[in-house]
């Protein structure tokens, strides 16, 4: 990466010129904050419907890709949907869509919806890559495997037998040492990251950061202290960083304790996405979310429950992107 600061502009300029049919390298957009100072344009939108909050998510398939489409319009400022998505990847990109199937779990609607959207937008089905770290897990969560080379593939890095699909060479960055997934190491030019709202035990909350730790070998040894630094160690790394250009919260069944395990007591029909191509912002944000769901619950904010989520400061630090809420522009659709 370099340390090129990436305006609101250039993202304007950049979709304008491909809705005209001016084919531009996709700039990474998530990084835009290198190098400098944070940038107030940060936006992240809350998209919510209260019809996602009645009934199984998954006949809401429409209205999930409406609120999709909203939410990239926001982001970027385009008046056209597929113009959109296409300021933020290319035609020829291999696309893994990250999901997030411990505890409660990614919905398989909302992961679908969003590969509709790329295919839609000219990314062709069959390098588009939905996955966790098990197949199990992903079939347990209600998605449906995919194997072949047709349609959009689902599968999980240990698609054979456990270890198998982790390279064997160990990966530094910064305190950790690890394996990673084949997925985003060989297979992947980019990456969705699809988490679900809720908190965690340890790190405070369980979001897009937290999520990469189903991309290495061995998280169970990267928990003490907050999971701090960890979580920013790991999603710094060459196979992450670089390849992670929008972050997509699944909100549509939220928790607000208790997690990351799932706890039905503390369910929170959020109705919801939470759309940002600033990772670290989206985090900031869900926390928000989260903190302001506990506080109205009458539980503690996290911090004062001995769970702050001290990652997302670290990684605003390294400047992975913007963690103050005040220079972060929330939009609600």
């Amino acid at each position: 990466m370099g340390s090129t600061k990436h305006t609101r502009r250039e993202f304007i300029a950049r979709t304008g010129a491909i809705a005209a049919g001016v084919a531009l390298p996709v700039l990474p957009w998530g990084s835009r904050v290198f190098g400098g100072a944070p940038s107030p344009e940060t936006r992240v939108v809350i998209a919510r419907d209260d019809l996602l909050t009645r009934g199984d998510v998954g006949v809401h398939r429409d209205l999930l890709r409406k609120l999709l489409d909203a939410s990239m319009l926001k982001l970027t400022g385009v008046t056209n949907a597929a113009a959109a998505w296409r300021g933020v990847f290319n035609a020829g990109d291999r696309v893994g869509i990250k999901v997030n199937t411990l505890g409660l779990s990614t919905q398989s609607v909302v992961a679908e919806a969003i590969a509709a959207c790329l295919i839609e937008a000219g990314l062709s089905a069959h390098n588009i890559l939905i996955w966790d770290r098990f197949d199990e897990e992903l079939a347990l969560a209600g998605y449906k495997l995919n194997k072949s080379t047709g349609g959009v593939r689902c599968r999980g890095t240990d698609a054979t037998e456990i270890g198998s699909g982790y390279q064997r060479d160990v990966e530094s960055s910064g305190g950790i040492g690890s394996c990673f997934s084949r997925i985003v190491a060989e297979e992947l030019d980019a990456i969705v990251c699809v988490p679900v709202l809720k908190d965690h035990n340890l790190a405070g909350v369980s979001l897009g950061m937290k999520n990469f730790y189903g991309a290495i070998h061995n998280p169970n040894k990267y928990h003490d202290h907050n999971c701090d630094p960890y979580v920013a160690d790991v999603v710094s790394h060459r196979f992450i960083r670089p390849k992670w250009r929008l972050t997509v919260c699944d909100a549509t069944r939220a928790q607000y304790h208790g997690g990351p395990s799932r706890h039905p007591g503390f369910a929170w029909s959020f109705g919801g996405l939470i759309v940002s191509t600033d990772f670290v912002a989206a985090d900031a944000v869900g926390a928000d979310l989260l903190d302001t769901q506990r506080v109205a619950k009458g539980l503690k904010r996290l911090a004062d429950d001995g769970r702050p989520t001290k990652h997302i400061a670290t990684a605003a630090a390294r400047g992975l992107g913007v963690a103050d809420l005040g220079k972060i522009e929330r939009i609600e659709v």
